[in-house]
């Protein structure tokens, strides 16, 4: 973003500023006109919107902006503070903080004040870099200059030499650390803040956007990493060759943790993206004010309508996961500037619509989203059985609405409502069954939190919010899935770039399985949702999977069945559940009778991924049952390493009692045995090798007989839970056969 009150957006190319008007007026359409500016009847008639809770799209991390000292020349009070991060009457309910990285480290604590107080509120926070330090830039190149086969335009301030570009990642790094360090730990940190227009700032090419995070990512190690952030959506030129080439790039795309982008000039048929959308990772919508920054507007009416319009949009058809105001408080911002002790403006109401009520770990659901002619609805699920639906009445006249949530009994609705003369104006809604009539006035937005008797049911698109619900009961053999894949995709969902079918090529069990292919990186592949109300942190369940590939150029290829979740901070985390080897052409289980979910974990997704290969792979036989089941899989065949065995003989003397003659018999007993390689587990008795004494050993002290203790009980520790008990018996016997 630029420093607005330079305005330095009217001073772009005229080529430019066309392609950007062209783009608003998809944006911002006219009563009876849609985004794409082909006109509606006006005489439609009105349909009710159902939500339909089997089906939900991207988890919401919530909605925020940024505070900015250093160019706004002044900070937020402790009042505005409470009234942008608090949820309570007269506040906004903010859930995002977007900081600066300032390029010299000593300014750094301007941003603490705000940052420390979202991070205490329970607020997830990320930061931009526009500039990297003065000592490691050069000059920008010039207006028209052709770089990596794009033209600059404007050009740009500064330019980072690719020698400069580890310098740069230990800069980042080090913001991470200093933030958290001092109570303000940051989510995420981007490469570069609108590298497609970078005429005050860095200058970026897509190529060296995609280098610097395939070679440099992982060296910012303080916080996750965000792509570049660009100007426009796609809306022209080449914003989207920014996230393409990160795609393509398998390195780059295992460094970039999530996808930032910006709206300005991008209209509602360009926000959908469809490649970045499957790709697993949340696509965060970092900066945008509409509809414009002029003076003194943040609270004309309606126009103020048409933020609640853009958010709508970005999260319909953008599917983004966080939508960020730029200035938090300014003259065309959710909290006045001059005057009124920064109350909330029309536009805050109108982030406010959904901020307060949408909450952090919410999910979008299905719904029928253009009911009646310039009525917008979405709906959202969250915890407590809470169902969210937004209406937006974008046209001049009130109009009426009936509701419906399929297979629902609602229990209680209550609107909160913004017009020209209300502010979140609170009504109780009378429901029917799982329906309910509203009237919109003409320019309002409204929305209805509802909260439901029964489960918010089965997601049939692969991804569910953390639901309470009815916890599903295990079948007469403990398993809560067993998927064969027999009748279908047993609602497995593609992970990334890939296509998942039923194949009856090479099943394991029946007569088919299911293929993953088209992949474009070792993360592509399949993942099923885990409903939050049965599968809950602390609590311990079996996980088995059976896994095959047939067409490669390696003879081996190691599996992994992960648990991807988010911790109680809204950071995606991710657990190993059993890694194994495959031999080409021969299925090999992966399999953890007793694997615990980790502490704080949420939206819960098993995945089936690959170490570093890009060949199609099988899955068939999944389970997920009662912890400790036992569930029989494939021989696992053997794997030939270049590893040197290590032959060791141990000679034991025992003394035992001949029983005829009551003398004392001495008897040496020598056992050769085979030493594993280190990261095998399993040495009991911790002398170094791994043989049948050790699972004697270790049933000896599940039955009290002896004790075993320090390095010995972590290798005895087969499944890593801190315990010895019968299921570490059972992986060691299962390792000796």
């Amino acid at each position: 973003m630029i420093k607005v009150n330079k305005s330095v957006k009217s001073c772009v190319s005229l080529v430019t500023a066309i392609a950007m008007m062209a783009g608003m007026t998809g944006m911002f359409s006219a009563p009876g006109e849609n985004a794409d500016n082909t006109f509606v009847s006006t005489v439609k008639a009105a349909s009710t919107a159902t939500v339909n809770l089997s089906k939900t799209y991207q988890h919401i991390t919530g909605f925020g902006g940024i505070d900015l000292p250093e160019w706004q020349g002044y900070s937020l009070s402790d009042a505005e503070l409470a009234r942008a991060f608090g949820n309570g009457p007269g506040q906004l309910g903010l859930t995002v903080l977007r900081v600066y990285i300032n390029p010299d480290k000593n300014q750094w604590s301007k941003t603490l004040k705000t940052a420390q107080y979202a991070k205490k509120a329970g607020a997830t926070l990320f930061a931009t870099p526009w500039e990297p330090p003065s000592n490691i830039a050069v000059a920008g190149p010039a207006k028209g200059t052709t770089k990596d086969g794009r033209n600059v335009g404007e050009g740009g301030k500064k330019y980072l030499p690719s020698s400069n570009y580890g310098a740069y990642a230990q800069h980042l790094n080090d913001f991470g650390n200093y933030m958290k360090n001092n109570g303000a730990a940051v989510y995420s940190i981007s490469v570069q803040n609108e590298p497609d227009f970078a005429h005050d700032w860095t200058y970026w090419s897509p190529n060296e956007t995609t280098n610097f995070l395939a070679n440099y990512g992982d060296k910012i190690t303080s916080a996750k990493v965000m792509s570049p952030e660009t100007f426009q959506y796609g809306a022209w030129g080449d914003g989207r060759d920014f996230y393409t080439k990160i795609l393509n790039n398998s390195k780059a795309m295992a460094n970039c943790d999530v996808f930032g982008t910006h709206f300005y000039g991008t209209p509602r048929s360009k926000m959908d993206f469809p490649q970045l959308e499957s790709c697993g990772k949340e696509i965060w919508m970092t900066e945008v004010y509409v509809p414009n920054s002029e003076a003194n507007s943040a609270n004309r009416w309606p126009e103020a309508v048409q933020v609640a319009e853009n958010i709508h949009n970005g999260l319909v058809v953008g599917n983004m996961s966080v939508y960020t105001w730029w200035y938090i408080k300014r003259q065309y911002s959710l909290l006045e500037q001059n005057g009124n002790n920064g109350a909330i403006t029309k536009r805050g109401y109108m982030m406010a619509q959904y901020s307060k009520y949408v909450r952090p770990g919410y999910r979008r659901t299905e719904v029928t989203e253009q009911p009646q002619n310039n009525v917008l609805v979405s709906a959202y699920k969250g915890e407590n059985n809470k169902v969210v639906i937004v209406a937006i009445n974008k046209g001049s006249s009130e109009v009426n609405q009936q509701f419906e949530i399929s297979g629902q009994t609602i229990t209680s609705a209550v609107r909160y409502r913004t017009t020209g003369s209300e502010n979140l104006a609170e009504t109780k809604m009378t429901p029917s069954g799982g329906g309910f009539n509203a009237q919109l006035p003409g320019n309002s937005v409204s929305t209805f939190v509802c909260t439901i008797s029964g489960s918010h049911g089965t997601n049939s698109s692969g991804s569910q919010g953390p639901v309470v619900s009815e916890p599903m009961k295990p079948d007469a053999n403990g398993y809560y899935y067993h998927d064969t894949f027999e009748n279908g995709l047993n609602d497995w969902a593609e992970r990334g770039s890939v296509k998942a079918v039923q194949s009856g090529r090479s099943p394991f069990a029946g007569t088919e399985a299911l293929v993953v292919s088209d992949r474009t990186a070792a993360w592509n592949g399949v993942q099923k949702n885990l409903p939050g109300d049965t599968f809950k942190a602390g609590e311990k369940f079996c996980f088995s999977a059976c896994v095959n590939f047939l067409d490669a150029d390696v003879d081996t290829e190691q599996f992994s069945l992960t648990l991807q979740y988010k911790d109680s901070s809204g950071t995606a985390k991710y657990a190993n559940i059993d890694s194994k080897t495959c031999t080409k052409e021969h299925y090999v289980q992966l399999y953890n009778p007793e694997f615990q979910i980790p502490a704080g974990a949420t939206d819960c997704q098993l995945v089936v991924e690959t170490a570093e290969g890009l060949m199609n792979f099988y899955v068939d036989e999944v389970i997920v049952a009662k912890a400790g089941t036992v569930v029989n899989g494939p021989k696992e065949q053997e794997i030939v390493t270049t590893t040197e065995a290590t032959t060791t003989t141990v000679t034991t003397t025992v003394t035992t009692t001949e029983a005829t003659t009551a003398a004392p018999v001495t008897t040496t007993v020598t056992t050769t045995t085979t030493k594993a390689p280190e990261e095998f587990k399993g040495d009991s008795d911790g002398n170094g090798v791994v043989n049948s004494l050790d699972l004697v050993k270790l049933v000896q002290h599940l039955i009290s007989v002896t004790t075993i203790e320090g390095d010995a009980a972590k290798s005895a520790d087969m499944n890593n839970d801190g315990k010895l008990t019968i299921i570490d018996a059972i992986m060691l016997k299962n390792a000796l056969s």
